[in-house]
This record gives C-alpha cells, structure tokens and sequence, in this order.
C-alpha cells in the first residue's frame, strides 16, 4: 500500500505552499502527498500531483486552528512534514504532535525570528517531538540548526533546471516581450496586501526605463493602468529566468530562485512576524525605497549582458525527499 506523507504549510504568500509543492511533486511519484495550506493563491496553481486540504485564507484565527487539528486527527498519514513552524502557525499544534510517537516527524527548518524560539522554547519542543530537522539551503547560522542530526540540503526548488521552459518561449508567448529589449519582472509575491506597494514600484519603473519592457509578476490583477504589464503564471522561476533583473521582496523563494537561475535581485526587506527578509536580504541588492531601487536597476541594467545562460543548479528538494524516505518506519 502506498504511504501518504502529510505537510503541514499554512502561512501567507507564495512562500509555504510553494517549498511544500516543491517537496511534494517529487514524493508524488512514490508516495501519495497531502498538503494543508491556508494560501490565498493555492486555488491558482497547479497541484503537481498532491492533495491540497484548502482552509480559506479568509477563515477566523479559531477556525483555522479547528480545522487544521480536524485534519490532523482524522486523516491517515504515515509521515508528517511540516514546514517552519514547529508548534503551528497559531500553536495549534502543540498538543497534537506528542500524539504521533508512532509516526515519523520531520520540521522544515527555515530562517526564523530567534526571539519566537526563545519564548516558546522552541530547541526543547523540537528536540522532543521531531525526529529529523532539514535545513532548505538557507545556511548553518539558523536558530536551530546547531541540534543534533539536522539535515542540509540545498535550496528547494519547484522546478527542476532541466523543467524550465525556453527562455525565448518564456519572452514572447508569457511575457509577452517579441524583441531584444532588457526585461525588468517586478515580483509580486508576497502578501495580498502588499500589492499597491508593488503597484507603485511597477508604474515608477515603467515610466524610469521606457527602453525596458517592464512586467509585474503576480496572482492577482494590478490597477487597470498596468493591466497591459500584468503577467499571472505559475511556477513564477519560469518568469525569473527570462528576465535581466528582477524587483521584489526578499522571502525565500524570491531570493533562493533568482540566484539558481542566475538573475540579479534587488530585493525590498518585507516585514514579517517570523521571517527575517532583512536578514536574507542582506546577502543581495537590499535596498531601502522605490527611488533605491531605481538607483540599483539603473546601475545593474549598465552592466548586465544581454545574452543570458542556460540555468543549472541543484534542487535540494530531491535529496530532502531520500533523506525523509530514510525516516519513515
């Protein structure tokens, strides 16, 4: 009988549901995958194989919780993953991981804000009710990633480098760019609320570069002045690796692709409550503001070559798919 794993990614953006589906797609081919997401852009993207269980992104603190432990409780799964938060994103899942004694449980450790560690004690939590802790490329300098027996991989990927779609393809039929112009791809991935900032970035960057083909890359629709600009495809690397510069905030997945395909990011640190952008950002282009990153742009457009590379790297996810296969009992 085939097993199911089940992953646990609730949080905001593309950032969760799209490391659990790098993960998942792999798994998919030997084992049956589910994943809890309460993204809003989850009803937007392909599944690759695995089973979302949905929550509303619009559901109360309450009833996200109720229904996740739902879910936990009564669904079979022989492997539990779940992705940044050990005890829940909410600490709904506090009192329902020392219940799994009989089940494999392995965290996905991303960056994350050592103050939350340290008030819910988090190296205890995890060194009790975990048996494994992989570290998706982001370094040996995370909060948790000195414990015993942790796991590093490379960064995970939802594409393969050999997956990629042609670039010249990606220009003409996605992009909808059917000449030799430099590509700028503001990156809209972050949270819904966040668009009118990247609304803002996209029209200033228009009206900065005419010479450019400026485009803004996000699930949702943009003000009607840049509905001509507006490009909704998903997985968003195919996008990246076409483009000479990239514009956007500084979470996992924006940064992490953009250096696997080997497109220079200028990248806006995003506040969030656990994840520490300013810190990521830190190792690329940060800039502070809108006129920053004009400046930056301009400044990497000049130097940037025109003739763009076949993408290769490593996706660390199908290594983290072995090394979980390794733990199931």
């Amino acid at each position: 009988m085939t097993k199911t794993w089940l992953i646990y990614a609730l949080g905001g953006g593309w950032g969760h549901i799209t490391r659990a589906l790098s993960l998942g797609r792999i798994a998919a081919n030997r084992r049956k995958v589910e994943i809890i997401t309460n993204s809003p852009y989850a009803q937007h993207i392909s599944n690759d194989g695995c089973l979302l269980h949905w929550i509303y992104d619009d559901a109360s603190f309450e009833e996200t919780c109720l229904q996740v432990r739902e879910i936990f409780l009564n669904t079979h799964y022989d492997c539990l993953i779940v992705d940044t938060f050990p005890r829940g994103l909410g600490g709904e899942l506090a009192d329902i991981l020392p219940q799994l004694q009989t089940i494999p449980r392995i965290l996905i450790h991303r960056d994350i804000n050592p103050r939350y560690v340290k008030v819910k004690d988090l190296r205890s939590f995890v060194t009790n009710n975990f048996d494994a802790v992989i570290v998706p490329g982001e370094g040996k300098h995370l909060p948790l990633s000195d414990l015993p027996g942790v796991i590093h991989t490379a960064p995970w990927l939802i594409r393969n480098a050999e997956e990629l779609l042609d670039q010249k393809i990606v220009r003409s039929r996605i992009l909808k760019v059917d000449d030799d112009r430099q590509i700028i791809l503001v990156c809209a991935a972050g949270q819904a609320s966040e668009l009118p900032l990247f609304n803002q970035l996209t029209r200033r960057l228009h009206e900065a570069f005419p010479e450019c083909a400026v485009r803004i890359l996000s699930p949702h629709c943009p003000e009607d002045e840049l509905k001509t600009l507006w490009v909704s495809h998903h997985p968003g690397i195919e996008c990246l690796a076409a483009a000479d510069v990239v514009v956007g905030g500084a979470g996992y997945n924006t940064v992490y692709e953009c250096a696997s395909v080997g497109v220079p990011l200028v990248a806006l640190a995003l506040p969030r409550l656990y994840d520490r952008q300013l810190k990521r950002a830190s190792k690329i282009n940060q800039v502070q503001n809108i006129p920053d990153a004009l400046f930056t742009v301009k400044k990497i457009l000049d130097t940037v070559s025109n003739s763009q590379s076949i993408p290769t790297y490593i996706n660390g996810a199908i290594a983290a798919v072995h090394h979980i296969m390794n733990f199931e009992f």
